[in-house]
């Protein structure tokens, strides 16, 4: 969490402010026209970042000095390709500089690293949702991305999907985007995963929703390590709340990877015997052989109350696993926001599944919330950037 004071013309003011509202984790603590004004309020409340327009400075020469002097880090917004403009920001050693052409976008991310947190306040790493199947086409994709929406909504924090379908990924064309920067690009040619390169990679396709998506050709995935996956996964759970992992069928060393890492495995299935053939020998993997605990591996029946012969009662006895969470058909909404690249929850809110995917990811709120707030050994930030561990509160 940290605190942000915008300097800003009256004309973007408003705009501004309420977009730095929304940033998740982020204290709005003031906000003026006036650029002699604002520094004055905030040397009497130092705030995690000052943003200030490049308006206000290119008529304020003469508080440079000032500006360049102060103990908070500053952030410039102004035209990209304005070369005063970068002077400016570089005069009064601005931290980092947001483009006026993309700042609904960057604002978040950008104000998030460059920030001073709040003094003493810490952060539970986000937990980590891999979604997978044995068998293919029983809508894993379709609940990683509508799940992630749902989970933003619900707890108004970052959520980030992973699509590790490094084959065949459809995470971006389902939510209608097609990313310059994938899976592939962020890890050719290296051993150790940028952070910053991964900052640039991750988009926003919604509101608190981002992608990091697969490789655009199936020959790119042979580029793709489980080592450098165990890396991204452990970046992204310090920046987003939830990571939702969209994974493919079958037992690779990069699924794998994610499964050990991830904190919950949603397996999902479907109402036929098959299916639940396939996935009777994956809880099988699981339990005997990787020997997971019980409690990581949560079933999701999708497709409940379909006309199969199969009932929801002769699943849980033949997989001796309860349902934890069962999705219920939905005629063609499914098929119809896939086909138009929008996510289901935000084309056909009202729809059943939407209504029954937001309701799964409430429940997995609150239990997240439970689990943060029984857990007294939280990691400072210092213990983050060092990599201890924290003392356990006896």
């Amino acid at each position: 969490m940290f605190t942000v004071y915008v300097a800003c013309h009256d004309e973007l003011r408003t705009e501004l402010t309420v977009a730095v509202k929304n940033i998740p984790g982020v204290i709005l603590n003031g906000s003026s026209a006036d650029l002699r004004e604002s520094l004055e309020e905030c040397a009497a409340e130092a705030p995690g970042v000052f943003l200030v327009d490049d308006t206000l400075l290119a008529q304020n020469v003469g508080l440079f000095e000032k500006l360049a002097a102060v103990p908070y880090p500053v952030v410039v917004l102004a035209p990209s390709a304005d070369a005063a403009a970068a002077r400016r920001a570089l005069a009064i050693r601005a931290k980092d500089f947001i483009s006026l052409d993309s700042w609904a976008e960057d604002l978040g991310p950008i104000l998030s690293r460059v920030a001073v947190p709040i003094q003493g306040e810490t952060r539970q790493d986000g937990r980590v949702l891999v979604v997978f199947s044995s068998k293919g086409g029983v809508g894993k994709t379709t609940l990683s991305v509508n799940l992630a929406i749902a989970l933003a909504k619900t707890s108004r924090q970052p959520v980030v999907i992973m699509d590790l379908d490094i084959q065949f990924g459809d995470v971006a064309p389902m939510v209608g985007d097609a990313p310059l920067v994938t899976l592939f690009d962020l890890v050719k040619g290296t051993a150790a995963v940028d952070s910053d390169m991964l900052k640039r990679a991750v988009k926003r396709v919604a509101n608190n929703v981002y992608i990091l998506a697969a490789p655009d050709n199936p020959e790119e995935a042979d580029d793709v390590h489980a080592d450098q996956v165990v890396q991204i996964l452990h970046l992204l759970r310090e920046t987003y709340a939830y990571v939702i992992v969209d994974t493919a069928p079958g037992y690779t060393d990069i699924n794998v990877a994610a499964f050990d890492f991830a904190d919950t495995i949603l397996t999902v299935c479907t109402p036929d015997v098959v299916t639940l053939r396939t996935i009777g020998q994956a809880l099988q993997v699981f339990y005997d052989g990787f020997h997971y605990p019980k409690d990581k591996v949560r079933i999701v029946l999708n497709r409940s109350g379909s006309k199969t012969g199969v009932e929801t009662t002769d699943i849980a006895q033949v997989l001796q696993t309860p349902i934890a969470f069962q999705l219920p058909s939905d005629g063609a909404f499914p098929v119809r926001a896939a086909n138009e690249g929008h996510p289901l929850l935000l084309q056909f809110p009202d729809s059943s599944l939407s209504r029954t995917i937001q309701s799964m990811a409430n429940d997995l709120v609150r239990e997240t919330e439970g689990r943060i707030r029984k857990n007294p050994a939280k990691r400072t930030l210092l213990a983050r950037l060092t990599g201890r561990k924290p003392k356990e509160v006896q």
